[in-house]
């Protein structure tokens, strides 16, 4: 039922109004949205742990600061996307998306394991010394789906194999 909800609302967001007007988003559009939704989920995280005495936000900061081009070019590319789907108000589309994604993950379940997971992960993101492909590969792994593409490709989240 919530996964409905939020399906919903992403495709409002979007102002898709049914399935088949939606047209599935590119690669690197998708793969954005992943990278997107996945900073956006890490910085939710990172408040929450915050706020039950996990402090992670040294290593979240730290990410940021060493993927800065991956995260701003992620968001570069969303915002050319909403652009070409709101016109005029692409501005407001990207943030209405991104308004869904942190409210859709500041609601997540914290505990103290997952928040020693995540500072894990994320500590094994900044160490690797590979140009970002471990933090795409992170991303891809965490958000197999993003919410844009569950939105822009309905057919595809209901196909059952």
């Amino acid at each position: 039922m919530i996964r409905k909800a939020c399906l919903w609302a992403a495709g409002c967001a979007l102002g898709v109004a049914s399935p088949a007007q939606a047209a599935c988003i590119d690669a690197p559009t998708a793969s954005a949205a992943r990278l997107h939704e996945f900073e956006t989920m890490m910085m939710a995280v990172s408040l929450r742990c915050n706020r039950i005495g996990v402090d992670i936000r040294d290593d979240y900061d730290h990410l940021l600061t060493k993927y800065r081009t991956h995260f701003e070019g992620a968001a570069v590319k969303l915002k050319t996307f909403f652009a070409a789907v709101d016109g005029k108000r692409a501005g407001a589309g990207y943030d209405r998306y991104s308004t869904l994604l942190a409210n859709k993950y500041g609601a997540g379940n914290t505990s103290l394991d997952n928040c020693r997971l995540f500072d894990g992960v994320t500590e094994e993101i900044v160490k690797a010394a590979d140009g970002g492909k471990v933090l795409l590969a992170v991303a891809q792994a965490m958000i197999a789906r993003s919410a844009l593409e569950a939105a822009t490709c309905p057919a595809v989240a209901s196909a059952k194999p």
